[in-house]
């Protein structure tokens, strides 16, 4: 998930597949968005500087705005420009680390985690500054599936700092949990962590991943993750399938 340079016009995984240009458009600006290089309240590039940076026309530029608009992600004002929308409910849930793992085995539930990504690479500035990683630095970003009774039930995606936890990248994320590797790695436990949840659009990627509807709102939770001498170790981002719940908290 990088932060940074143009998005190619094919744009998906294999490459192979023609991707219009207002989807990779609308797609870059979604990343800005989730990634929070475009903050609620913040505007957003301009017509003119999407047709200059993507070579496209000013329908082009707008079809891919509407179509962030029509996702709840953005709001037009008319004479000022487009900005990022505030999200529908925003919530901090207080300071006990929230381990996603857990929380399924106290409900019973059996489950398989598949990795969909995991590589170390530049984190985009909003994580890096979350880290408090010096810019240029490397992380280790996942990606990763719930899968329970066969359905797949959130997907969560993390960054870890490797400067905090040397080696984590060697660690098998399917069969052993985060917070396990993080304090083997970091060679200290979990203290607590800051965790704040709102609505988001679901958007194509999650919801060809969830099953759901585009514009479906969805439940999304982030957590920065602090060592017990308050050193900031991971950044995560979890999205939660509709109609699902999760319950219970990891107090270390």
């Amino acid at each position: 998930m990088s932060a940074g340079g143009s998005p190619s016009a094919s744009g998906r995984a294999g490459g192979s597949s023609f991707v219009p240009r207002y989807v990779t458009v609308a797609d870059f600006l979604r990343r800005m968005i989730y990634n929070h290089e475009l903050e609620p309240g913040e505007r957003i590039p301009s017509e003119h500087q999407l047709m200059d940076k993507f070579d496209i026309a000013r329908g082009t530029a707008r079809h891919a705005i509407k179509i962030l608009a029509e996702e709840g992600l953005l709001k037009q004002a008319h004479g000022r420009g487009t900005f990022v929308s505030e999200p529908d409910i925003t919530h901090n849930v207080g300071s006990f680390p929230l381990s996603l793992a857990q929380s399924l085995t106290e409900q019973g539930k059996s489950f398989k985690t598949h990795v969909v990504r995991a590589k170390v690479e530049v984190p985009p500035p909003a994580m890096q500054i979350a880290l408090d990683i010096k810019p240029g630095y490397g992380a280790f970003y996942i990606e990763r599936v719930r899968i329970v009774d066969g359905e797949p039930m959130l997907c969560q995606e993390n960054w870890i700092s490797t400067v905090e936890c040397p080696g984590i990248a060697s660690h098998d994320f399917e069969h052993e949990t985060m917070f396990d590797a993080i304090e083997h790695c970091s060679g200290r436990k979990i203290k607590k962590s800051n965790m704040t949840y709102s609505a988001r659009s679901a958007g194509p990627k999650y919801a060809s991943i969830l099953d759901c509807d585009e514009t479906t709102a969805i439940l999304v939770l982030e957590q920065v993750v602090m060592l017990s001498d308050n050193r900031p170790v991971s950044w995560g981002r979890t999205w939660l399938k509709p109609g699902q719940t999760v319950t219970g908290t990891t107090a270390v």
